[in-house]
């Protein structure tokens, strides 16, 4: 077969496959709603006006370029992006929506062979590769146009989470709880226990935890941080650690909506934050844990003091660090030679280094009320661990 004579075959073949389309695109169909379960929920209106009027363009427009001898590479694939973002909007999963492609590009490929006529077999070859090609970048489009339509969702979503809890912790008196129940169309908890998460996939996981979260759940970033407020319901805030891949949580007091919630999530942010100076990088926390965090949390300018004041002047004079890590051996353990034993140091040694510390910041080690002081300091510092 002469190149004149392939070309003429290919244009023809295209043509009958154009003609056999009214015939192709209900067979089609029925083997969309036979094979996959989201279409199968469709009804015909839907089938017909949604899914089998893209497959006519996604045909239509690759076949009617080779019949007409122009470039099928250069088709415009935007209708197929459109129609990606379409399917996100209408519910259906997009590894649903591919294996529709699949199929629509399997159903298509017999009508080309059922449409060669004797002596144009030779054509298949060069058939078959620029429908595969075209396939490819078609679903490719059809992909990306679901992608970037479920990241926006994604994104509104995300927004409107963190705008409801942002809401909710300015929120002043009762009035203003109930005007951002209204303002979302939202019903609220009459109390709410606040969840602090941290760690590095805590922010791609909100949907996650959201979804297996007990209902009424809110959820919002908090810097790179999330915070989900669990309704009171005696479930434990450790489980969210665990969906979201938390390295360190810390939960709060059950409290009701209002300024008592903004104070609550206040604190445990601060706690976070203590607990984290402190060295708790990873773990679980209540009310009930983390206590000398809490109270350091509760009174930064006394940590600040203590922090500054009390332990400068003793660092300043130890550049190796020999007086803070004995101090804090001994605070750690009550015992002289205990300390001693720890740093292979005569006890001696440890006295001395004792006294020094003594001297440099005005409180004594041995001293219990001033031991307390030294460790809120150490503590304060991160240097207590």
């Amino acid at each position: 077969m002469s190149g004149s004579e392939r070309h003429a075959a290919l244009h023809a073949i295209a043509q009958r496959v154009l003609d056999a389309v009214e015939d192709l695109l209900p067979a089609m169909g029925a083997i969309y709603q036979q094979e996959i379960t989201e279409y199968a929920r469709l009804d015909p209106d839907q089938l017909e006006r949604e899914v089998l009027a893209t497959s006519r363009r996604f045909i239509e427009e690759y076949f009617g370029r080779v019949s007409a001898g122009r470039d099928a590479s250069k088709v415009d694939l935007s209708d197929l992006a459109r129609a990606g973002r379409r399917r996100l909007e209408m519910g259906i999963s997009l590894d649903s929506a591919l294996h529709a492609f699949r199929l629509a590009g399997r159903e298509t490929w017999k009508a080309v062979v059922d449409a060669v006529q004797p002596g144009e077999e030779c054509t298949l070859a060069d058939l078959a590769a620029g429908w595969i090609d075209y396939m490819d970048r078609a679903s490719s489009s059809f992909a990306e146009g679901y992608l970037t339509a479920s990241h926006e969702h994604l994104r509104r979503l995300d927004a409107r989470r963190s705008a409801i809890v942002d809401a909710l912790l300015e929120a002043g008196d009762w009035g203003e709880v109930a005007a951002v129940s209204a303002r979302f169309a939202i019903q609220l908890a009459p109390s709410y226990r606040p969840v602090l998460l941290s760690g590095t996939d805590v922010l791609v996981r909100i949907d996650l935890l959201v979804q297996h979260a007990p209902a009424d759940t809110l959820a919002g970033r908090r810097g790179d941080k999330v915070l989900a407020l669990l309704p009171d319901d005696g479930s434990d805030p450790g489980y969210l650690a665990k969906i979201a891949h938390a390295r360190l949580t810390v939960h709060g007091r059950p409290v009701t909506p209002g300024p008592e919630l903004g104070a609550e999530v206040r604190h445990i942010e601060s706690v976070l934050t203590s607990a984290v100076r402190a060295g708790h990088l990873e773990g679980s926390f209540g009310p009930d844990d983390l206590l000398l965090e809490q109270l350091l949390a509760g009174n930064e300018r006394v940590a600040a003091v203590l922090a500054t004041r009390v332990l400068d002047p003793l660092v300043a004079q130890d550049p190796d660090g020999v007086f803070v890590a004995t101090l804090r051996t001994y605070l750690l353990t009550g015992s002289v030679p205990d300390t001693a034993e720890q740093h292979v140091v005569h006890p001696n040694t440890v006295a001395y280094r004792l006294r020094r510390v003594r001297d440099l910041t005005a409180l004594d080690p041995r001293v219990p009320s001033e031991a307390a002081l030294l460790v809120v300091a150490l503590t304060a510092q991160g240097r207590f661990v």
